[in-house]
C-alpha cells in the first residue's frame, strides 16, 4: 500500500505538535521510503526538542521516539534500549489500567494489538543488531500475546525468515525488512 508523504509544515501550534510532526515525517522515510538519508533531519530535530519535551524516558510516546532517533542514526543498540522501555511503560500502563472502569479509552493507543506491533519493531532492531535469538523470543512473545487476545499476529513472515535464517550457515544474512506501524 502506497502512503503519501505528510505535507510539510513550518509553523506548530506548540512543541508537541512540532514533534508529532516530525515524527510522522520520520516513520514515513524510515519505514515506508526506507530511505535514512531523508529521514535523518527529521531525526536530528526531533532528537532536538525530545530532551525539553519528554526528559527521563517516562513517556511511552517520547521513548518511541527516541528509538526512531537512534534507528535513524544507525545506533541500534540505544535504539533497542529506548523501544524496550517503550514495551516497558506500556506493559506498566496495561497494568495500571486492569481494574479501571474506562480500560478501553486508556489503553486506546496503546492497547495489545500496538505493544505486539512494538515487540515486532524491536525484534527486527535485535536482529539488525545481529541479536538472532533475541529477535525470535520477542517475535514469539508478540505471537503469544496475539494469541491470547484474539487479534492477528502480523510477524508471522518475519518470524519465519529469521527462522530460516537461523537455520543457515554463519555468514549468511536475512533480508533486512522493516515493519511500517
Amino acid at each position: 500500500m502506497k502512503v503519501d508523504a505528510p505535507r510539510d509544515r513550518r509553523k506548530f501550534a506548540n512543541e508537541w505538535d512540532e514533534i508529532e510532526y516530525l515524527y510522522d515525517k520520520l516513520l514515513y522515510w524510515l519505514y515506508q521510503r526506507e530511505n535514512v538519508g531523508k529521514a535523518r533531519p527529521y531525526a536530528e530535530r526531533l532528537g532536538s526538542l525530545l530532551p525539553r519535551a519528554a526528559p527521563g524516558g517516562e513517556t511511552i510516546f517520547g521513548e518511541e521516539c527516541w528509538s526512531l532517533v537512534y534507528e535513524s542514526r544507525g545506533d541500534l543498540p540505544n535504539a533497542i534500549e529506548h523501544r524496550k522501555n517503550e514495551v516497558r511503560l506500556i506493559r506498566r500502563l496495561h497494568e495500571l489500567a486492569r481494574n479501571v472502569r474506562q480500560r478501553d479509552l486508556v489503553l486506546k493507543d496503546y492497547g495489545h494489538e500496538d505493544l505486539s506491533d512494538r515487540l515486532d519493531l524491536l525484534a527486527t532492531l535485535y536482529h539488525d543488531a545481529g541479536e538472532l535469538e533475541h529477535a525470535l523470543s520477542t517475535l514469539r512473545e508478540s505471537k503469544r500475546i496475539c494469541e491470547a487476545h484474539g487479534i492477528k499476529f502480523d510477524g508471522d513472515d518475519l518470524l519465519r525468515e529469521y527462522l530460516e535464517e537461523r537455520g543457515k550457515p554463519p555468514g549468511s544474512s536475512g533480508m533486512n525488512r522493516r515493519k511500517a506501524i
